[in-house]
């Protein structure tokens, strides 16, 4: 193929941003049916699979780096600020387990952290985390749905201008 490298890798990620965004948005999806509070045993790990998904495009990927910087900006300034928070999220509190969004106590005998818990026997610990608020979440899926559709514009314009009316091969090839 006669198609240069450097749209071939432009593609390749914005393709991959679509697949890690839709799942974000997937995701959120399933946290928004199925997460009914704060306690629920599933709000952490799908909340982290949010944002992991969400954050990918826009770290440092190997062997091609984040997305361009364009794609970090939104007309709506209640999206732009959800979209560094969910950076931010990632950075401290996700991918790193920063001293200041994790606390670890002690539990001595005889007491508990959560009023009508019974006390505990033995000495205990419990770790703590921050949490996006839950009410949050659906305004992650319209991020989600914003963002996700401007790249599902750009994958099949730069897929029908790469690829669009060529002479292709018979089976299927990597674009990169």
């Amino acid at each position: 193929m006669d198609v240069p490298e450097s749209e071939r890798i432009e593609l390749y990620k914005i393709a991959i941003a679509h697949n890690d965004i839709t799942e974000a948005l997937f995701t959120t999806r399933l946290f928004l049916k199925t997460v009914k509070g704060i306690k629920d045993w599933s709000f952490q790990p799908l909340q982290d699979a949010i944002v992991i998904a969400y954050a990918r495009p826009f770290t440092r990927n190997k062997p091609y780096g984040p997305l361009d910087k364009k794609w970090e900006r939104f007309t709506d300034p209640g999206l732009q600020r959800l979209h560094e928070l969910i950076l931010r999220t990632r950075h401290t509190l996700i991918a790193h387990s920063d001293k200041q969004y994790h606390q670890v106590q002690i539990i001595p005998p005889g007491t508990s952290t959560i009023p009508g818990i019974p006390t505990n026997k033995d000495v205990a610990l419990t770790v703590s985390t921050k949490k996006i608020a839950r009410i949050m979440f659906p305004r992650i899926e319209q991020l989600c749905l914003d963002i996700g559709g401007r790249l599902d514009k750009e994958v099949f314009d730069l897929l029908d201008k790469l690829y669009g009316g060529r002479d292709l091969p018979k089976e299927p090839f990597d674009l990169v």
